[in-house]
């Protein structure tokens, strides 16, 4: 009996070791195989990487061309998926409006221009939810687009304003920040304000310069230079390059911007970017200045257009500006660029919902994933960058998402917009080996204890494989990255 009892001790004991083994290291058995044996056991052994103890993470691949999946670990389980939110929202817009639809910011005069050439009324920037209102497109020249419209009000005869400079937003609501993103980081600029009249990205840009003066104050170089938003600089040289350290930061709901600590003499320059507060005030400020230094007074004041202004129906458009939603699906994946991914989902509910509200634009990027075959109840849309933790999707959505793009009119559109491996974006300087350069197209994406990257991959053998790798609550990020391209790469030797 003794005996008897000692085997069954020994047995449940062994039992025991096994089932802590399968629990913690060796991939769930949901994980499924649709290709060949030898993509199963690389990417199995990639899954049995010490550093995803513990980790939550899903991964799906499938065949674009054959529609079939390929590999799945937990794909159908929901997951943060950071900035690869940033892929349903440039999708949806792409399927609504498509690339070629145009933002218009109109410049329009009200009241009567006396032969003096004074504007007995007000100017009005009429905006459309446009993101692209900055130098990005004009050679790195914040003020390239309000001095063309300065220009332009100066060719139509008009010497000085009588009236206000109304920043007209009303497109979208005045909701500028998503009130899940973190209130400590709201003068960074990925927490850059939404708004239906923008500007540079609604930031200041600061360049910390080098000097050989321990102790003066920090020299500055701001762009744009304008009276909207104040810099109190404490922050000052010094010969210790330990004590190399410094803070930028926004104090809340107002546009005073407080730099502090201390910046090496021998460092290169450093350049950062702030947000703003009330962004379309931001840009009438820049205008009023602007018109003023080409010679036109403005009597009146700068504010947002209310509701009880009265828009004379015959006001005259003095000029517009315009830009595409390719140009903004462009830098909202290739940069990762969460002002850009807001701007957006807002355009969708203006022009589809015609309200120009985040709510709106989710019940849009809902309806485009019932295209997909997915319900509202089973995944959550918080905004439209991934910023927020509340995002969750699932591997599986992503996948299907990018075989229907890669397939879909507009489908080349999203994969020019993706980083490339080895190119640019978020993956140059990932995969950078001749067999892998430029054969992963996919979408980083990083926030707090939260890692993704999905995409496709040109494999040698012709085919395109889409795949979606979602990984949170982990600790060691950069051996998170390793698993993912390991991933990637196996992709590509399978399939050759």
């Amino acid at each position: 009996m003794y005996w008897y009892r000692f085997k069954l001790r020994a047995c449940f004991s062994a039992f025991a070791l096994l089932f802590i083994f399968c629990v913690f290291f060796l991939p769930c058995p949901e994980a499924k195989v649709s290709g060949s044996d030898k993509l199963n056991g690389r990417l199995l052994i990639l899954l049995k990487n010490p550093s995803l103890k513990n980790v939550s993470y899903g991964v799906s691949v499938a065949s674009v061309k054959k529609n079939t999946s390929l590999f799945n670990y937990r794909q159908n389980d929901l997951f943060r998926p950071a900035s690869n939110m940033k892929l349903l929202v440039t999708s949806a817009a792409l399927d609504y409006l498509g690339p070629d639809f145009e933002y218009k910011t109109r410049v329009e005069a009200s009241g009567t221009i006396t032969t003096a050439g004074e504007l007995q009324g007000d100017i009005i920037i009429k905006g459309s939810g446009d993101p692209n209102l900055s130098g990005r497109f004009y050679h790195g020249n914040i003020t390239a687009i309000p001095e063309s419209w300065a220009n332009a009000v100066r060719n139509r005869g008009i010497r000085a304003i009588a009236g206000d400079i109304i920043a007209d937003d009303s497109i979208f609501d005045r909701v500028y920040v998503n009130p899940n993103w973190p209130e400590n980081q709201l003068s960074e600029w990925y927490c850059a304000q939404i708004c239906g009249l923008s500007f540079n990205d609604n930031c200041a840009d600061i360049t910390l310069l080098p000097d050989k003066k321990p102790g003066s104050a920090v020299t500055l170089l701001v762009d744009p230079s304008t009276s909207y938003f104040t810099i109190l600089n404490s922050c000052v040289y010094t010969s210790n390059k330990k004590e190399h350290s410094y803070s930028i930061y926004r104090k809340p709901e107002t546009n005073q911007i407080f730099i502090k600590g201390k910046f090496w003499v021998n460092a290169s320059l450093e350049k950062t970017w702030v947000s703003v507060h009330n962004p379309a005030l931001y840009l009438a400020t820049v205008f009023k200045e602007i018109l003023e230094k080409n010679g036109i007074a403005v009597h009146g004041s700068i504010r947002l257009i209310d509701e009880s202004d009265y828009i004379d129906t015959d006001t005259e458009m003095i000029t517009q500006t315009t830009s595409t939603m390719e140009q903004a699906v462009f830098v909202t994946n290739k940069n990762s660029q969460n002002f850009y991914a807001e701007q957006i989902i807002k355009t969708l509910g203006a022009q589809i919902k015609s309200r120009g509200t985040l709510e709106a634009g989710i019940e849009v990027v809902q309806d485009f994933m019932g295209k997909l075959g997915f319900h509202p109840e089973e995944y959550r849309v918080d905004d439209g960058c991934g910023l927020s933790k509340g995002n969750k999707l699932s591997p599986r959505m992503i996948t299907t998402l990018l075989v229907y793009m890669y397939k879909h009119p507009h489908g080349k559109i999203l994969l020019d917009s993706l980083p490339t491996s080895g190119i640019d974006g978020g993956l140059r300087r990932r995969m950078v080996a001749s067999q892998y350069k430029n054969r992963i197209h996919a979408k980083t994406g990083y926030i707090a204890k939260t890692s993704a990257l999905s995409g496709y991959v040109d494999t040698p053998s012709g085919d395109v494989l889409a795949f979606s790798i979602l990984m949170n609550n982990f600790k060691d990020l950069s051996a998170i990255m390793k698993i993912q391209d390991g991933i990637c790469q196996a992709l590509v030797d399978c399939y050759n």
